[in-house]
């Protein structure tokens, strides 16, 4: 798996290494995930390019270069302490041609010609015509590893969808079925419905009907749907989810659980369609889906980074001279709430909207001089207090305790002078 990328004069970072540990202790049966985090123009999903020209796709790279922009990229397979020799994985990228591999060592070479898949938050599924158990040819790098998929990439995905489904039907059917342990379809599709089921809080499923022709609809709930008719935040979750699953297998031939498959993932901001009750299920779905996998995730949303269990947060800082540092990964936490998110991982202190926030500043000021004995300023936050009170019964609350702590504040210190 990827464990460092080191950056020569690459845009925003300069000269920097980033490094993805292993996870130490591993909670469960999750994969690994590396979940980048920052403002927008940080890099997050520029590093994610750089790992998808690695991987064999450099077209998500060359389109954020500068006319004539040349650079040179490292990877690793280890850890850079655990590597004194430094035999660094070196290609050369330049803007108006294709990565050039400098030099490759023996270890990259399994790491970039494993499954790959790239997944953003577009909902481009739509519907298309399909067949009884057409043939789907093994995908290319271009098409795994593509972020921006279009809705005549639906065709693809719905047939290799009807071919998993059938067979899974034909599993079902097998007499053997009640001596043997259950057919590597069936668990396959069972698993992918029961995700976006446990996602989306409804029971789903995949519906093929052959008569008058072969198509193939969703069940949602009680009813039977196009996925013309879906609600962009499911027909997103399908084009990445289920898209995973069925293009590792048709990527596997059938010849290996895709479930037990070494693979890499590069999922950008997934979450950007969904409700939150939605956004802090995604990943983990992911996570069991492809337990055997190693994740990178960028994301700007605290419910995605909350969810995460088992893996490590990389948090992109832009310092003074406008360079991008990214800082020591945290270890994921399973206790972490929203708000701890909000406030130590992404810096977000304030609580209200901006307005809100305005006043607040100007009623605390004015507060610590009333706490200095100034009259004016007393008289200045009883009146900040009534109208940030008006805004909501939460804020009407709050100004309320702290006139009460002023007033026995002032009272005691005028009753000890």
């Amino acid at each position: 798996m990827f464990r460092a990328i080191k950056f020569d004069g690459f845009p925003p970072f300069g000269s920097d290494i980033i490094e993805f540990p292993p996870i130490p202790e591993p909670v469960g049966d999750l994969a690994e995930v590396h979940l980048l985090t920052g403002i927008n123009g940080t890099g997050k999903t520029r590093v994610l390019a750089v790992l998808s020209a690695f991987l064999g796709n450099p077209i998500p790279l060359v389109k954020r270069l500068q006319p004539k922009q040349n650079f040179t990229l490292f990877i690793n397979n280890l850890l850079p302490s655990e590597n004194p020799a430094n035999s660094w994985s070196r290609m050369q990228v330049a803007s108006s041609a294709n990565p050039v591999w400098v030099h490759r060592s023996e270890p990259m070479k399994e790491i970039v010609n494993a499954p790959a898949f790239a997944y953003s938050g577009n909902a481009y599924v739509s519907d298309a015509k399909i067949v009884a158990m057409g043939a789907i040819q093994q995908p290319g790098r271009d098409v795994c590893l593509s972020f921006d998929r279009k809705e005549d990439s639906s065709k693809d995905l719905l047939q290799a969808i009807t071919n998993l489904k059938l067979q899974a039907a034909m599993d079902s059917m097998d007499e053997s079925f009640e001596k043997v342990p259950p057919r590597r379809a069936m668990n396959m599709m069972t698993a992918l419905e029961k995700a976006v089921s446990d996602i989306t809080g409804t029971p789903f499923r995949f519906n093929v009907v052959s008569y008058p022709e072969p198509t193939i609809a969703v069940i949602w709930g009680s009813k039977r749907l196009s996925f013309g008719a879906l609600p962009d935040g499911l027909r997103s979750i399908i084009g990445s989810l289920a898209h995973a699953l069925v293009l590792m297998d048709v990527w596997l031939q059938g010849k290996a659980d895709p479930a037990a498959a070494k693979a890499i993932f590069l999922l950008d901001e997934i979450e950007s369609h969904l409700h939150p009750a939605w956004q802090r299920k995604i990943l983990p779905a992911f996570q069991k889906l492809f337990p055997k996998a190693q994740f990178f995730v960028t994301t700007h949303s605290p419910f995605v980074i909350a969810s995460l269990n088992n893996g490590w947060i990389h948090s992109f800082k832009t310092g003074n001279d406008g360079t991008v540092k990214v800082e020591k990964p945290i270890r994921a936490s399973s206790g972490d709430s929203y708000l701890t998110v909000v406030e130590d991982i992404m810096g977000i202190k304030e609580w209200f909207d901006t307005e809100t926030e305005s006043l607040l500043t100007d009623f605390r000021h004015a507060r610590d001089s009333a706490y200095q004995g100034d009259a004016k300023a007393y008289e200045q936050v009883r009146n900040l207090a009534m109208n940030i009170g008006k805004r909501s019964m939460e804020l009407e609350f709050m100004m309320g305790r702290e006139l009460i702590q002023l007033e026995r504040q002032l009272a005691k210190s005028s009753k000890d002078q």
